[in-house]
Parts: structure tokens; sequence; C-alpha cells
């Protein structure tokens, strides 16, 4: 009988603490294992393919992202304006849904292999947890002010996970009404597929 190892013992012991993370799924695990580690609940028992089907119930399938942009600019550029109306359903079209990650996003990602195996519900729980707290500070930043943007720049290497393409630790040089340019990340990472993008969701560093 196949024996299943913890997913968040896993994790922890991919990114411990005297280790800095190497790679953006590094940086997720060692969040992810912050949050087991305050309290979150997982069902290690069960194989990361059992918990994606249990996850998976009564989602609607899909194999397009849905709300997307037709490129990166066009995405970036349509949530700057979303942020000067403080337009919160249009933000919200803009990051995956629960159905897109389940069915597009989470079976390739790396964070559900080997070594990191987290679970799907606890992977989709950080995603929201981390935009529901960074959407405030976004609103409140740019307080519907007219927003300019002057240019975008991602990882140089964008990371392919099976037919997703992931667009990395992006900045957005920006002028708020009649201020002065800053360099800031606004959002999370990027991902792109079938020529069309989306947020995964609104972590920034505000």
């Amino acid at each position: 009988m196949r024996i299943f190892v913890p997913a968040v013992a896993l994790l922890i012991a991919a990114c411990s603490s005297s280790e800095t993370p190497r790679t953006a799924a590094d940086s997720q695990a060692a969040h992810i294992a912050e949050v087991a580690a305050a309290g979150g609940v997982v069902d290690s028992i069960l194989p990361i393919a059992e918990q994606l089907r249990r996850f998976s119930v009564g989602l609607e399938p899909t194999d397009t992202l849905r709300h997307a942009s037709p490129s990166r600019d066009a995405l970036v550029r349509r949530f700057l304006a979303a942020l000067s109306k403080s337009d919160t359903a249009s933000l919200n079209a803009m990051v995956l849904d629960r159905s897109e990650f389940a069915f597009l996003y989470y079976p390739t990602a790396a964070i559900s292999k080997p070594p990191y195996e987290a679970p799907p519900q606890l992977l989709w729980g950080q995603i929201i947890s981390s935009s529901n707290e960074g959407l405030p500070k976004l609103l409140a930043r740019t307080a519907g002010e007219s927003i300019a943007l002057d240019g975008i720049a991602c990882d140089a290497a964008v990371v392919s996970e099976g037919d997703n393409r992931l667009h990395n630790s992006c900045r957005v040089t920006i002028r708020l009404g009649r201020g002065a340019p800053t360099t800031e990340r606004l959002f999370g990472t990027i991902i792109e597929r079938g020529g069309r993008f989306k947020f995964i969701g609104y972590a920034n560093a505000l």
C-alpha cells in the first residue's frame, strides 16, 4: 500500500526558515507553510489528485481564461483604469476564479508537485487571503485618482507550466494624478494561457 507523506510537512521541509526561497514556487510554499503553522487544516492523508477532485466538485469546467485580456499590457492598463474608478467588479473579473484555478492553473503548477505538493484548498485560500488583503491597499493607494502608465517590467524569464506561461515579479511605473513617477509592485503573478492574460491574485508590496 502506498503511503502519502503529509503535504504540509513537505512544504515546511522544502522551505525551512534557514533557506532563502529560490523561485516563485519556493516563496509561495514558504507562505503557505506559515499559514499551515498558524492553524491551517489539511487532509494530508489523501493524495493530491483526490484533493483536487474534491476541491473541484460542483465547479463548472473551463478550458479558457474568462474575462481575460489579449496582452499583458492590455491587462495592466485595464487594471489601472479600474483602480482609478475604484471599480471592484472589474478588478475581481481580472483574477482567476475558482474554476480557472482548479481546471487550468493548479494541475500543472509547480506548487502542486513534489517537493511542495500544496493542497489545492490551502493554496486557493492563500491566494484569496492575499488578494483580500492587497486589494483594499490598492484602492487606498490610488484613492480614485487618475493613473498614467509609464512602463511595465517583469522577470525576463517567463516560466512555463503546462499550457500556462507565468509572468513573475512585475513592477509598473505610474503617475498618480499630477504626482511624480513611482515604480511599484501592485499585483501578483500574471498567468498567460492561449494568448489570454489574467492575474493570479492581488498580493502586492504596499
